[in-house]
């Protein structure tokens, strides 16, 4: 009986090691979660990680990165690049995750370098995954070729990696100001110098080509109709609806565009939102801008489908159909709370009004404010309509070191008189109605 319990646990335990998966798995299915959004699918999939192995730390530090704690993800993940453990796909997420943060850090050179350390191990991994690659090398282009000729010759002189010094003499190349010679001859000169350079297949065949037929350099045109996917039936949220619409059609005007703009007002709950896509994808639309809100937005990520959208108010890192206008209001209050703690500010008082946006933003700077070591904020809720003896008296018995604002504009303009100038006041971009 003892050796067939035996026989039998022995075969239970084989049975359980074939099901269990290895961190390199693990790794890949947290990253796909974190492409597709769901930060709790990723964490889940990081706490199946031992936290010896390379596979948890790159994880967390990729996590990290799309929470904006860019400190971080240096922590985490600078000493892995000396990893030779690390499978493909995990080298290629380690340099663009690195390259993210120090784009955001304005450090042009080193989010350059990983660019490029992620563009060779895409083409060394698989030369038939072109769209992996052309959208790196897209992302090298972007960030380069903003750059003045100043700033890149600086650049170029800090480097002495041939590949980068290729990028950065294309992007000279398109700046070029001798007019002894043409910017499609200086293309041309540079991609005989450069003959093996990764930007010979893809962004200086593009740039040469849009030269030739004088349009802007990667300048693509719209096929399809843009919806306009907002609030406009949001009474506070309506004036930064009508904001877009008419900086959309302005834009479409001077840029001579016939591109169809449709609007489609949204009501913040999913089953809308399903709906609207559908419709618009029915219409033709190719192109989505929207939402403001995070239910509509969190709706909206869970679609698939062919409509690329751009998220006013995003919070994750892109995938292939979505893409993220500038900060969120998030990430600004993640910049906030670092301002005020390096600052020394250890007390907080938030300003909130009773709205749905208000209570996200107060809810999300007091977890954001102890989680950096802060005192519990207090929270001071206001509406409209308050007297100024009121919120006087308020701030004055909770003051604190520093202030956060987290209401409208219209709110904020109202109390912002009766606050005390000698205590510092932050407040998001969207407290400025212009």
């Amino acid at each position: 009986m003892i050796a067939i319990l035996g026989i039998s646990s022995l075969a239970h335990a084989e049975q359980n090691s074939k099901l269990k998966k290895n961190a390199e798995e693990y790794f890949d299915e947290g990253y796909s979660c974190v492409k597709k959004g769901d930060k709790v699918c990723a964490q889940v999939a990081a706490s199946n990680i031992t936290n010896q192995s390379p596979y948890s730390k790159l994880l967390i530090g990729i996590l990290a990165n799309t929470d904006g704690d860019f400190d971080t993800t240096f922590r985490e993940l600078l000493p892995l690049q000396s990893n030779t453990t690390l499978n493909s796909k995990a080298y290629v997420s380690l340099h663009i995750s690195l390259a993210v943060a120090y784009e955001n850090q304005s450090d042009s050179l080193r989010a350059l370098e990983q660019r490029v350390l992620a563009d060779a191990e895409l083409i060394k991994a698989s030369a038939a995954n072109q769209e992996e690659i052309r959208s790196n090398q897209e992302k090298i282009w972007e960030t380069i070729s903003v750059l003045s000729r100043t700033s890149l010759t600086e650049m170029r002189g800090n480097s002495p990696n041939s590949i980068i010094q290729g990028w950065i003499d294309l992007a000279l190349a398109v700046k070029l100001e001798n007019n002894s010679e043409t910017n499609e001859q200086s293309i041309e000169r540079w991609k005989k110098a450069y003959t093996d350079h990764p930007a010979n297949e893809v962004i200086a065949k593009e740039l040469f080509s849009s030269i030739q037929s004088k349009q802007t350099p990667l300048k693509n045109k719209l096929r399809g109709a843009v919806g306009l996917l907002l609030p406009f039936s949001d009474q506070g949220l309506y004036p930064f609806c009508d904001a877009i619409e008419r900086g959309f059609t302005a834009a479409k005007n001077n840029a001579n565009e016939s591109v169809d703009i449709k609007i489609y007002i949204s009501h913040s709950d999913k089953e809308t939102i399903e709906q609207l896509y559908k419709k618009a994808n029915d219409e033709g639309v190719k192109y989505i801008i929207g939402s403001l809100s995070n239910e509509e937005e969190n709706a909206a990520r869970k679609i698939n489908g062919p409509i690329k959208t751009l998220f006013l108010s995003p919070k994750y890192l892109i995938d292939k159909t979505t893409y993220n206008l500038s900060l969120s209001a998030l990430d600004e209050i993640r910049q906030i709370v670092k301002i005020s703690r390096n600052l020394g500010m250890q007390r907080a008082t938030v300003i909130s009004s009773p709205s749905s946006e208000s209570n996200v933003m107060t809810q999300y700077f007091s977890e954001v404010w102890l989680t950096s070591g802060g005192e519990a904020a207090n929270v001071v809720v206001v509406d409209k309509g308050i007297g100024s003896e009121k919120i006087k008296n308020f701030t004055k018995e909770k003051s604190g070191d520093v202030i956060f604002i987290a209401t409208d504009a219209e709110t904020a303009r109202n109390i912002r008189p009766f606050l005390d100038p000698a205590i510092p006041s932050f407040g998001t971009s969207q407290i400025y109605s212009g």
